[in-house]
């Protein structure tokens, strides 16, 4: 079985401002512990995540692409 994670959650998982952030954490930490194949969308995550328009304390983007690296290494290690 395979699904997609809208780039949104990842959005929230990497704002800690957020009142998702929490939720969006675990949702993605239960599916790094699945077998399924995960699909995401990340170069909406990494255009969002670091645009000063969107966000008052944007993310820089080596810092967006350890945590698309963060997701990469759970889901190998699983």
């Amino acid at each position: 079985m395979s699904y997609s994670i809208d780039a949104n959650i990842l959005l929230y998982a990497s704002d800690s401002s957020s009142g998702l952030c929490g939720r969006a954490r675990e949702l993605l930490a239960a599916r790094a512990d699945d077998g399924d194949l995960l699909c995401l969308t990340l170069m909406a995550y990494l255009r969002i995540s670091t645009h000063p328009s969107v966000f008052s304390a944007p993310l820089a983007p080596s810092y967006a692409w350890k945590n698309i690296g963060s997701l990469w290494i759970c889901r190998a290690a699983g």
